[in-house]
């Protein structure tokens, strides 16, 4: 009954990408060690580690949604540079490594917004455009409200919008 319930929870944190990963990381690397899905239980750990790291960290502020999905971000590209100095490197082994690692992480991703969600946020927000002054205000304002989304075609955007 236990394993299922484990399992159980594990399938509605990728489903919903329920808030706060954090919280649910343990009972997802046990339900990847009973699966016997050794990777995914590795990258659990190493996700988990980066939590960790975080909240210990001097001056760290609290570990909420946002802040997880910005070290999951930075777990890829992390190992997006890994995998292009693998290649160069010609490590064809190390660089599927990596790419099983992306493929598990970004599992555990919501949904990017696009330009389109961006423009619409912005033009329902702002419909007389932004002052070039609130730039950096506006740009941190779309990136709480749509999280995920990428700091530089935030930018590219809103600076479209200068009025």
């Amino acid at each position: 009954m236990i394993e299922m319930n484990c399992i159980t929870n594990i399938e509605n944190v990728k489903r919903r990408k329920v808030k706060m990963l954090n919280e649910n990381i343990n009972i997802m690397i046990m339900s990847a060690m009973k699966a016997g899905e050794k990777d995914k239980a590795n990258v659990y750990r190493l996700i988990k580690n980066e939590f960790l790291k975080f909240s210990t960290a001097k001056n760290a502020g609290e570990l909420n949604e946002g802040v997880e999905i910005t070290l999951l971000q930075k777990m890829v590209k992390q190992r997006e540079e890994s995998i292009a100095n693998y290649k160069a490197g010609n490590r064809m082994d190390l660089v599927e490594n990596e790419q099983k690692e992306i493929d598990i992480i970004n599992e555990l991703l919501p949904a990017v917004p696009t330009q389109e969600d961006i423009e619409k946020f912005l033009n329902e927000k702002y419909p007389n455009g932004v002052e070039k002054k609130s730039m950096g205000i506006v740009i941190k304002e779309v990136k709480e409200n749509l999280v995920g989304a990428d700091g530089k075609m935030v930018a590219d955007i809103v600076k479209l919008r200068l009025v």
